[in-house]
């Protein structure tokens, strides 16, 4: 069976261009505010509310989605069936990053966190901004009930200039358990990876991928698990800046569609219940 995990990392574009002014690379609340309701509405008209919004925080916009009006987001996703995360863009796009700082790292992490328990929220789920990872994360992950990773872009190799940004080569293409020696490797930490699915160097990578390379990808995934008598399990990657048009929007409903023909769209609840029926190699 393929299982799939729709996720949507909270970011917007401006955060990203350097060649804007600071002030113009700040999120503005009423445009996420809208963008945020459409990807709900995607949610529940296409997935039954499963997906996992990935709550965006960085240097520049530290605390800014752990306010209204988007805490009453993400309390909606939650009854609807969904699952939130954060999304630590521990970085200065193009400059510096600092997700391989175990203090900075675990200070923002368990801050978050503590954050959205604190209003009743039950996140259990994370993401690297760029999709960056170490494994000095793992424990940090474990000690704040962090049990869910989705960095993982297998063979992903990201070096802006001296500095690793992101290094997923030789990581397995489905679920697995990571290693504390080694995050690409299978082992017997508490954090299961669930990488983004791909198959012959295309991705369930909405952003990158047309309509066609998705259809071709799932259904790749769909034989490789037919053929190997196996679960696959994998994510689905999209940003929130991809839901502000209808053409867009129409667009991610069609790639929705065409994953539906060969796999399962399930939310973390479920994924549990998966895991707990995992052949004990796995």
């Amino acid at each position: 069976m393929l299982y799939l995990i729709f996720t949507i990392d909270g970011d917007w574009k401006e955060y990203f261009d350097v060649n804007l002014a600071e002030e113009k690379r700040l999120p503005n609340v009423g445009v996420m505010q809208g963008l945020i309701k459409q990807e709900v509405e995607v949610a529940t008209g296409n997935l039954d509310g499963r997906f996992i919004h990935f709550i965006h925080t960085s240097p520049r916009a530290r605390n800014f989605f752990l306010n209204e009006p988007f805490m009453k987001f993400w309390r909606q996703i939650m009854e609807n069936g969904g699952d939130i995360g954060i999304h630590p863009h521990e970085d200065d796009p193009h400059k510096a990053y600092y997700f391989q700082d175990s203090s900075r790292m675990k200070k923002v992490i368990s801050g978050q966190v503590g954050a959205l328990r604190k209003q009743g929220l039950n996140v259990c789920a994370y993401r690297g901004g760029y999709l960056t990872f170490s494994s000095n994360l793992i424990p940090i992950l474990e000690e704040n009930g962090l049990y869910f990773d989705f960095s993982c872009e297998p063979e992903r190799y990201l070096v802006e200039g001296d500095k690793l940004v992101s290094d997923w080569r030789g990581a397995p293409t489905s679920l697995y358990r990571m290693s504390y020696q080694d995050h690409r490797k299978a082992g017997d930490s508490h954090v299961y990876e669930i990488p983004v699915g791909t198959s012959k160097g295309h991705y369930l990578y909405f952003e990158k991928s047309t309509p066609e390379i998705i259809e071709e990808t799932a259904l790749d995934l769909k034989e490789k698990s037919t053929k190997d008598s196996h679960d696959i399990i994998v994510s689905v990657l999209t940003h929130t800046y991809e839901y502000t048009s209808l053409d867009e929007i129409k667009n991610i409903e069609e790639k929705i569609s065409l994953l539906k023909k060969y796999g399962r769209f399930i939310n973390l609840k479920e994924l549990r219940n998966i895991i707990e029926d995992l052949p004990k190699k796995s």
